[in-house]
């Protein structure tokens, strides 16, 4: 009996994970873009500062999801990926600081932006970096698109360690 509901649980999973990776990777262009079409094409370096961090987290995020997705359809292990992005914890942190040091900077520093439109561009990039941050290397804070994570936050339970974060302790305490 349980055999039938692990399969659609399995099933499930993949579905979600197969929509998680391309959303992701989808949103590597379709979010610049959307952008850069908001401000009238008029972007200029402190745009491209706070965007170039939040494309990376993205394709981190695409990385990641795709690699549990063949985890669970081919058992193939993640942690030579999980190992990778674990490297680029650091360096996105940083990028998340530069994007949204960049952001002020549009709204402190005369010609720092080309218009109004670049710096909520810049800005918009920077929240969408930081968030992005936060929800792969810290706390899961995506909880929309799944009901048992929206119920666990409407629970009060608060936000738990993202996925990225328990695999990269899991492969850094194996590996210990």
């Amino acid at each position: 009996m349980g055999k039938p509901a692990q399969t659609a649980a399995r099933q499930s999973l993949i579905a979600r994970l197969t929509m998680y990776w391309k959303m992701e990777g989808a949103n590597i262009a379709i979010v610049p873009i959307a952008m850069v079409l908001f401000a009238g094409g008029q972007v200029g370096p402190t745009s491209l500062i706070a965007l170039v961090p939040m494309m990376a987290l993205l394709a981190i995020g695409t990385l990641y999801w795709r690699a549990k997705l063949h985890q669970i359809e081919r058992g193939i292990s993640p942690d030579d990926m999980v190992s990778k992005l674990a490297q680029l914890d650091m360096p996105m942190a940083a990028g998340s600081i530069i994007a949204v040091l960049a952001a002020a900077g549009a709204w402190t520093v005369p010609g720092w932006a080309v218009g109004t439109a670049d710096k909520w561009v810049a800005t918009s990039a920077a929240i969408l970096t930081v968030l992005e941050y936060i929800n792969y290397y810290h706390r899961q804070l995506q909880h929309f698109d799944h009901l048992p994570d929206w119920k666990r936050l409407l629970s009060g339970r608060g936000f738990r360690k993202s996925q990225l974060r328990r695999d990269i302790e899991r492969v850094r305490n194996y590996s210990a």
